[in-house]
């Protein structure tokens, strides 16, 4: 009975989801998300979602081909030289629209966790909590930015200053499908740096819903791929 009470409160999100191509419809596939873009992988290797509650194939998660890894890298790549030369105050607005966006698209991102890993839904929405609390915490960047200034001596001073590194990488585990990749891109991309995420193929739905939010609050293509 639980599990029909979830499914009917999620139909009207699927729909919504299925028309912007995001993962988590029953029968999709899930696509990835380069330059801003949902792409269709041409892998010929691909592993089933199922809901662990009905056994119902939620979705289709390809092995993506080292073709479209590296398509994903160079469009990180790409990026990295405009966005690291925003301003850390630009970056900040971001993660406050992206907090904001978060929050309205809480059931969504709870739905989807439980339709894929099977959470109860008060859990699923603790889930994306815990990884929005870090998402707000970018918002207080400025401060994580600061450089230091030490006079060591008389004529010396030393100095500290806070750079992009350039793009990174997060591999992300099955168990917290929100808050794990939220406790690596936000924190990525409000210090500048362009990212590439790997969600689990076990539950990749959340992660994809979160590059969705991201093109939504107008964080440039490339900056995340996933």
């Amino acid at each position: 009975m639980l599990a029909f009470t979830l499914r009917r409160q999620a139909r009207p999100l699927q729909r919504q989801l299925q028309q912007r191509g995001v993962s988590g419809v029953s029968g999709a596939t899930t696509k990835m998300f380069i330059n801003g873009e949902f792409v269709e992988s041409q892998s010929s290797e691909w592993t089933e979602i199922r809901n662990p509650a009905t056994q119902e194939v939620v979705s289709r998660v390809p092995q993506s081909t080292a073709q479209e890894l590296e398509a994903a890298a160079h469009s990180a790549q790409l990026a990295f030289g405009e966005w690291r030369r925003t301003s850390v105050l630009s970056r900040q607005r971001k993660m406050l629209d992206l907090q904001h966006a978060i929050r309205g698209s809480m059931d969504a991102l709870a739905h989807s966790i439980v339709a894929e890993q099977g959470k109860v839904l008060s859990d699923a929405r603790g889930d994306v909590m815990r990884g929005l609390q870090v998402v707000e915490d970018m918002a207080n960047i400025t401060n994580y930015m600061q450089g230091a200034k030490l006079e060591v001596s008389a004529d010396m001073d030393t100095y500290t200053v806070r750079e992009p590194l350039g793009v990174v990488a997060g591999i992300c585990p099955f168990n917290f499908p929100a808050m794990i990749p939220l406790w690596m891109f936000p924190v990525a991309l409000a210090t500048g740096n362009t990212c590439v995420l790997k969600p689990s193929e076990r539950d990749p739905g959340a992660a994809m819903i979160l590059a969705q939010l991201c093109n939504d609050v107008g964080i440039p293509s490339g900056v995340l791929n996933v």
